[in-house]
C-alpha cells in the first residue's frame, strides 16, 4: 500500500518560483530572443528593485540585493580553493630554504653577535664620557668646552702610551682636527624677504649655512707664522696648512668624505692639522698637539663665522680583528646653538684573507648559484603558470612575488660587487695605506654596513617567499590569504588614511617646531608621530599638556589613530577572515592522504616508480587536483 502511494504521489516543491539568477542561466545568450529576453528582464529587474525600495516587499534574494554586504556574506560557499597548490612546489620550498639559511649564517659570519657594538661602544664611552672626571663630550655648549674636551679627552686617550684607549686598540694614520667655517659678514648675505624692504646700511650678516661657495678662503697670517717651520716636526703631518682653506682636506679611497650633521651637509674642505698617531715619542707629540690647541684658541680659530669642528682618527681592534672609524663633530650654527654628535663605525677593509676569507667566499658562489635559480629561473616558471592559468604572464612581473625575487637577485648582484670590488684591500696594505697621508674611514665604515644591510634585506624577501609557499598549509593558507585580502582593502582606505596622516604631522610641526627637536622637519615629526601612536615611552615624556594647542593635537591623534584607523584595520581583518574560511571550506574536506603527499613530494620518474610497482594498490582520488 505504501508503495502504491508513493507511484502516484507527487513532491511538492519547496520553491515553486524560479530565481532571477536561476532565469538568467536558462535564458538563450545570442541572437534576437535574447536581447528581447535582456530588456524585459532589465524592466522587470528595475521595478522590482523600485518596488522592493518602496515597501521593502519582495523576494527574499530581492531584499537582500538592497545590502550587498548582506547579500555576499549570506551568499557564501566552498569554492574548492586548491587551485594555489599547483604552483607550491617541493623544490622550491628546498631552493629558499637553502639560501635564506646560507643569508643568515653568512651574517652571523660577517659579524657576530655583540662585535660591533662591543668595539664602537668601547671606544664611544673612554671619546664621550673620558675617565667620569672631565667635561662629557655630549655637554659640550660652547667653544670653550670644545678646547678642554681636546685638551682633556682627545690628548688623554690618544697621546698617552697607558691610555684605556691605546691599551685595548692600535692607532692607525693620523688624527686630524678639520675647521670649517663661512666667510666674513656682509650685507649682502642677509636675507632679502621683500624687494621693497632695505637692509640698513650698518647691519651685516653670516651665511647661515656652511657650503662651498660660502666657505672662508682668506689665510690668517697669525696661524701661518706659528706653524711656519713646524710642518713635519714633532709628529705633525708635513703637508698641514691650517692657516689655509683647501677643497679636499678630508678625502677617503672612494674620493671625498661626506659627513651629515644634525642641521647640514658637510663636504670634506676646511683647515685642517693632521698628527701621526706612530710617531715616537708620544710624550713630544702630545705636548706638541697641546701647545698647538692652546694657541689655537688664544687665535679665536673657533669665532661666529665657525660652523663645524671635525675630530676624526682609526683605530685597530686586534682582538676582534676590525677597524672603528671614528668621527667627532661640532656643529655650530648661526643662532648660537653648539650640537655635538659622534659617528662611529666598525668594518673590514677585505674579505678575502685567511682560511675563514676562502671559506666565505666558497659559500657565497654556492649562494650564486642558488640566486640564480630564483632570478631568473623561478620568475621564468611563475611567469608561465601565470600564462598557462589566466592567459597574462606579465601579471607576476607586477606581482609581490614577482618583484620580491627580482630585488632578491639585482640587491644580492650588488651587495656581491660591493664586498668582492670595494672591500679587497689586505689588511696590511690598508695600514700602509693610511700611515702615508691622512685619510677618512667614514666613508668605507658606512659602505659596509650598507653591504651588511643590504644582506640582511636579502633574508628577509627570502623569508617572504618561503612563508609564500608554506600556504601548502591549510591553517597557514588561511592567515596568509587574510592578510594579503585585508592588506588590498587596507590600500585603497590609504586614500583617506595619507591625507590625515600629512595633517597630523603638519599640526605637530606648527605646535611644537619652536619646542621640540623631533617636530623641527616633516621626517622627524613623522617618526614622532608614529610613536606616538605606540606609545614610546620616551616619547610620552616629552609631552606638554601647557603647551598651547599640545593637549588638542594628541586627543585627535589617539582619536583617529587609535580608535577610527586601528578599529577599521581590526574589523577589515576578521570580515576578510570569515571569507576566507568559508571559501576554504572545512578541513576534512582538504586532508591530505598517502597519493597526495607522494604527488607532491616525488619527481615524475620516482612518483611513477612508487605507484605503480611499490604501492599499486594506493587510494587515489576520482581526477587529480595537483599538477604533475
Amino acid at each position: 500500500m505504501k508503495m502504491r502511494t508513493s507511484a502516484w504521489c507527487k513532491k511538492t516543491p519547496k520553491n515553486a518560483t524560479l530565481m532571477d539568477r536561476e532565469l538568467l542561466h536558462i535564458m538563450p545568450k545570442a541572437g534576437r530572443k535574447a536581447r528581447r529576453v535582456a530588456k524585459q528582464s532589465a524592466k522587470r529587474d528595475e521595478a522590482k528593485g523600485d518596488a522592493a525600495t518602496r515597501t521593502g516587499v519582495g523576494d527574499l534574494a530581492e531584499q537582500m540585493l538592497l545590502l550587498p554586504g548582506l547579500f555576499r556574506y549570506m551568499t557564501q560557499r566552498d569554492k574548492n580553493v586548491k587551485q594555489h597548490l599547483q604552483r607550491l612546489k617541493l623544490r622550491n620550498i628546498c631552493i629558499y630554504l637553502t639560501v635564506l639559511v646560507m643569508t643568515i649564517v653568512d651574517i652571523y659570519m660577517r659579524i657576530p653577535p655583540a662585535l660591533a657594538f662591543n668595539c664602537r661602544q668601547g671606544v664611544l664611552e673612554l671619546m664621550t664620557e673620558g675617565d667620569g672626571q672631565g667635561l662629557s663630550f655630549d655637554d659640550i655648549r660652547s667653544s670653550d668646552q670644545v678646547w678642554q674636551w681636546l685638551s682633556d679627552t682627545v690628548a688623554d686617550q690618544l697621546l698617552v702610551p697607558s691610555s684605556p684607549l691605546r691599551t685595548y686598540n692600535y692607532p692607525v694614520g693620523y688624527l686630524q682636527v678639520r675647521l670649517q667655517e663661512v666667510q666674513m659678514p656682509t650685507q649682502a648675505q642677509c636675507p632679502q624677504l621683500d624687494s621693497a624692504y632695505r637692509v640698513p646700511e650698518n647691519v651685516t650678516c653670516f651665511a647661515t649655512w656652511y657650503t662651498a661657495n660660502k666657505a672662508n678662503t682668506i689665510e690668517d697670517d697669525g696661524v701661518r707664522h706659528y706653524f711656519y717651520g713646524k710642518s713635519g716636526y714633532a709628529g705633525r703631518y708635513v703637508n698641514s696648512a691650517p692657516w689655509s682653506f683647501g677643497n679636499e682636506r678630508s678625502t677617503s679611497p672612494a674620493g671625498e668624505a661626506w659627513i651629515l650633521g644634525h642641521f647640514d651637509e658637510f663636504d670634506g674642505s676646511g683647515q685642517s692639522i693632521e698628527y701621526d698617531l706612530q710617531y715616537s715619542p708620544l710624550d713630544e707629540l702630545r705636548q706638541a698637539f697641546l701647545n698647538d690647541m692652546l694657541f689655537l684658541q688664544g687665535q679665536n680659530w673657533l669665532d661666529p663665522q665657525s660652523r663645524a669642528l671635525h675630530v676624526s682618527f682609526l683605530l685597530y681592534n686586534s682582538n676582534y680583528d676590525h677597524f672603528i672609524s671614528n668621527r667627532y663633530t661640532v656643529e655650530m650654527t648661526a643662532f648660537g646653538v653648539v650640537r655635538p654628535f659622534s659617528d662611529i663605525g666598525v668594518f673590514r677593509p677585505g674579505f678575502v684573507e685567511y682560511d675563514l676569507g676562502f671559506s666565505m667566499l666558497s659559500l657565497d658562489i654556492i649562494r650564486l648559484c642558488f640566486v640564480l635559480l630564483i632570478c631568473p629561473v623561478q620568475i621564468y616558471w611563475d611567469f608561465m603558470y601565470e600564462r598557462r592559468v589566466n592567459g597574462a604572464g606579465c601579471k607576476h612581473l607586477y606581482s609581490v612575488q614577482g618583484l620580491a625575487d627580482l630585488a632578491v637577485g639585482i640587491i644580492f648582484f650588488v651587495m656581491f660587487g660591493l664586498r668582492y670590488g670595494n672591500f679587497n684591500v689586505p689588511s696590511i696594505d690598508y695600514f700602509v695605506q693610511q700611515a702615508q697621508r691622512p685619510l677618512d674611514a667614514g666613508e668605507f665604515a658606512e659602505q659596509y654596513n650598507f653591504h651588511i644591510v643590504m644582506d640582511a634585506l636579502i633574508s628577509g624577501l627570502l623569508l617572504y617567499r618561503f612563508a609564500f609557499f608554506l600556504r601548502i598549509n591549510r591553517h597557514f593558507f588561511l592567515i596568509w590569504s587574510t592578510v594579503e585580502q585585508a592588506a588590498m582593502v587596507g590600500c585603497r582606505l590609504l586614500v583617506i588614511a595619507v591625507p590625515v596622516v600629512v595633517g597630523l604631522i603638519l599640526v605637530s610641526m606648527a605646535v611644537g617646531g619652536s619646542y621640540d627637536e623631533n617636530s623641527r622637519s616633516f621626517w622627524s615629526s613623522l617618526m614622532r608621530v608614529m610613536l606616538l601612536i605606540y606609545a614610546d615611552v620616551e616619547t610620552v615624556k616629552d609631552y606638554d599638556p601647557n603647551r598651547g594647542w599640545q593637549l588638542s593635537f594628541n586627543v585627535a591623534l589617539y582619536f583617529l589613530m587609535r580608535l577610527v584607523f586601528v578599529n577599521c584595520w581590526i574589523s577589515v581583518l576578521i570580515h576578510e577572515y570569515q571569507k576566507v574560511r568559508v571559501a576554504a571550506g572545512s578541513t576534512e574536506k582538504y586532508r591530505w592522504k598517502e597519493y597526495d603527499y607522494v604527488v607532491w613530494c616525488l619527481p615524475w620518474p620516482f612518483r611513477n616508480l612508487y605507484l605503480n610497482f611499490l604501492r599499486p594498490k594506493i587510494e587515489r582520488p576520482a581526477k587529480d587536483l595537483v599538477e604533475e
